[in-house]
C-alpha cells in the first residue's frame, strides 16, 4: 500500500489537553523537553497546559519522536491504557449521560470539533452494523499513532462510563500495525484489520441500541448547554470562525455533489474573487478548502464497497473515473483502487 500524504493547516487546533497528554507519555519515554521544544517550537509553559487549543501540528511531530524512541511498539495503545479519561475534552460529558452506546458515540460525532477542529466523525449503519469512521487530514503525519490513540480512549471512555463496549465487532486501522497485532487484539477485544481505507469502530447495532440507563432531561440538558458554550468560544477563539460559513456551505453544495468554486461563491452571495481574497485573508484558499472536503467524502464512500468508483467518482462531481483517480492521486498519494 502506497504511503498516504497527510495536510496540516496551521490556522487549524486540537484540544490542548490531549496534546499535553501525549507530551507527557513522551518524556516518560525518555524524551528531552529540548527536543519536543526543538520539533514543535513550543516551550514547557505553552505545550504542557491542561486546557484551551494548539496547533493541529504539535501531535504529529511529538509522535514522531515517540515511534523514533519505541520502534516496532503499539504505544498509542500504551498511553491509551494509563492516560487520565477525560483527555478527550468535553465530548464526554455527553456520552456519559447516553442512555445507549448508539447515542453515546453520536454525542462523539456531533462534538467533534471540541476535540480537533478537523476531524471528521462518521456514524454509518448496514446489514446489522453500526460502524464510526473516523478521518483526520493530519492522520498520514504520525503513521497512525493519532488514530490509534483517539480510537482507543474513546472506546475506554464509553466502557467506563457503562456503555455496552461488547457491541465491538472489530477494529479497522488506515495504516499498518506498529506492534504486534495481538497487542491490538487483547487492548481491543476483537479482531483488528489494518491497512483498511478508513479507520473504524465496528459495533453490533442491535446491542449498541440496548439502553443502560435511564435518560436525565435536565442533566442532559445542563451538559448541552456546556458544550454549546464550549463550541461558541471556539469560534470566537480563532479563524475557524472567520471561515466556519464557508465551510458549512462547502459540506451543503458537497450533499448534492458540488464542488464548483463559482457555485460555493454564489451560495455564500458573493463573486469568486471576493471569496478568493476573504478566504485568503485568513490563511487558506478555497481550492484546498474544497479539496479537503472531497477527500473526506471520497474515503467515506470508498470504504462502502457496495459503491463502484464510477459511482464514487460521480457523486464527488466527476465527469469520468480519471479526473478523480488523478485528483485522489494528488490528495493521498495513492489510487482509489489501492486505497480500497
Amino acid at each position: 500500500m502506497s504511503d498516504v500524504v497527510g495536510t496540516v493547516d496551521d490556522t487549524r487546533r486540537t484540544i490542548a489537553g490531549l496534546i499535553s497528554g501525549v507530551v507527557i507519555f513522551a518524556l516518560s519515554k525518555g524524551i528531552p523537553m529540548e527536543r519536543i521544544t526543538e520539533v514543535t517550537g513550543l516551550g514547557p509553559a505553552d505545550i504542557l497546559q491542561p486546557e484551551g487549543w494548539l496547533p493541529e501540528d504539535v501531535m504529529p511531530a511529538v509522535w514522531r519522536l515517540i515511534e523514533a524512541a519505541c520502534p516496532g511498539q503499539a504505544v498509542a495503545l500504551e498511553m491509551a491504557a494509563a492516560a487520565p479519561q477525560d483527555l478527550m475534552g468535553a465530548p464526554q460529558q455527553a456520552a456519559r449521560l447516553a442512555p445507549n452506546l448508539r447515542a453515546a458515540v453520536e454525542a462523539f460525532v456531533t462534538h467533534r470539533q471540541l476535540i480537533s477542529e478537523r476531524l471528521q466523525l462518521t456514524l454509518v449503519e448496514g446489514e446489522g452494523e453500526l460502524t464510526l469512521r473516523m478521518f483526520h487530514p493530519t492522520d498520514a503525519l504520525d503513521g497512525g499513532h493519532t488514530a490509534e490513540l483517539s480510537l482507543a480512549l474513546g472506546l475506554r471512555a464509553l466502557g467506563e462510563h457503562g456503555h455496552r463496549i461488547d457491541a465491538l465487532v472489530r477494529v479497522e486501522l488506515a495504516h499498518p500495525p506498529h506492534g504486534p497485532v495481538a497487542d491490538y487484539e487483547a487492548f481491543f477485544k476483537a479482531p483488528v484489520r489494518f491497512e483498511r481505507p478508513v479507520n473504524a469502530l465496528v459495533f453490533r447495532q442491535e446491542v449498541a441500541e440496548r439502553p443502560v440507563r435511564a435518560v436525565d432531561p435536565a442533566l442532559q440538558a445542563y451538559v448541552r448547554a456546556q458544550l454549546d458554550i464550549a463550541a461558541k468560544r471556539l469560534a470566537a477563539s480563532g479563524r475557524a470562525h472567520a471561515l466556519a460559513p464557508v465551510r458549512q456551505a462547502i459540506a451543503e453544495g458537497a450533499a448534492e455533489g458540488d464542488y464548483d468554486a463559482g457555485n460555493l461563491a454564489r451560495r455564500l452571495g458573493m463573486s469568486l474573487r471576493t471569496l478568493q481574497r476573504r478566504v485568503r485573508a485568513h490563511g487558506a484558499n478555497v481550492r484546498a478548502l474544497l479539496d479537503e472536503a472531497r477527500e473526506a467524502n471520497a474515503r467515506q464512500l470508498l470504504a462502502d464497497d457496495r459503491l463502484s468508483i464510477e459511482e464514487v467518482a460521480a457523486s464527488l462531481g466527476y465527469s469520468d473515473q480519471r479526473a478523480f483517480r488523478r485528483a485522489f492521486k494528488r490528495w493521498t498519494g495513492t489510487t482509489p483502487g489501492a486505497l480500497r
